[in-house]
């Protein structure tokens, strides 16, 4: 039984060590990719700039009733506005180092999210159900980056439906009851047994997420719409966000229907 006990404890602490050397990876690895992110957007900055102004100037200078000359200068101006996405994207991604966090009530910033992309629903004919929980507890949250994740993940459900479809987002209260849930009684882990968080889910009725991509949807510039204008940093950003808030966000597909669930676990103070 010694024996037995000795192996156990060795292999909690091996697990252990395993865990915290992912998290430390990965900690390293987006302080990396932050600083690159915002060392190449300030070089990129200046160069846009200028071609920017070269497009104004010229297009005083040029006749533009040529079809093939304005076409060029469409063309140019569009590239031009892609790249400075790309670029306020990496920059965005390079600023959230920290919070600036009062308590607030989370169904208002919720509401509010849901103004914001009022224009994209009507756009892409989705309809949103929005069923917020009335227990939910005031909640220490920096409300500006909190609303930037709502509007990045519920836009990313929008376009994911661009022939129309239906998104609900809720809120409620949980208790963490067991290791299914994601909660334990290990000191390292996030949420312990029996603690209640916040959740927060959005739903979408969309063709889902290939297999093949969930394990990559976090990572920065990984994006399957870069010929529409996606950075791949959205989904980072929100990640980096959420986990600064001390809580997790995930992505799964639907188990019982087309479309993907998006679950975000605040801790209650």
């Amino acid at each position: 039984q010694y024996l037995l006990n000795i192996t156990r404890e060795l292999r909690d602490a091996y697990s252990k060590l395993q865990d915290t050397q992912q998290k430390l990876i990965e900690i390293a690895k987006m302080q990396v990719v932050g600083r690159l992110a915002s060392g190449v957007a300030h070089e990129v900055k200046n160069p846009l700039a200028t071609i920017l102004q070269g497009v104004d100037y010229l297009s005083s200078e040029i006749d533009l009733k040529n079809k093939n000359t304005a076409l060029v200068f469409q063309h140019i101006i569009s590239a031009v506005r892609s790249a400075d996405n790309i670029v306020r994207g990496l920059l965005d991604f390079a600023a959230i180092s920290s919070l600036n966090t009062e308590k607030h009530a989370l169904n208002p910033i919720v509401k509010n999210g849901m103004v914001l992309i009022k224009h994209a629903l009507d756009k892409y004919h989705v309809k949103a159900d929005v069923n917020l929980g009335e227990d939910i507890p005031l909640l220490s949250l920096d409300a500006n980056k909190m609303e930037q994740v709502l509007v990045n993940i519920c836009l990313n459900a929008v376009h994911a439906m661009s022939g129309g479809g239906e998104m609900s987002i809720r809120t409620y209260l949980k208790v963490m009851r067991d290791i299914k849930d994601g909660a334990g009684r290990r000191k390292e882990d996030l949420f312990k047994i029996g603690e209640k968080v916040v959740v927060i889910e959005i739903e979408d009725n969309g063709p889902g997420i290939p297999p093949e991509n969930l394990d990559k949807i976090f990572d920065p510039f990984f994006t399957t719409r870069r010929e529409s204008g996606g950075t791949g940093l959205g989904l980072s950003i929100v990640k980096n966000i959420i986990e600064m808030h001390n809580g997790r966000v995930t992505i799964a597909n639907r188990a019982d229907a087309r479309g993907a669930i998006v679950s975000i676990l605040l801790k209650c103070d």
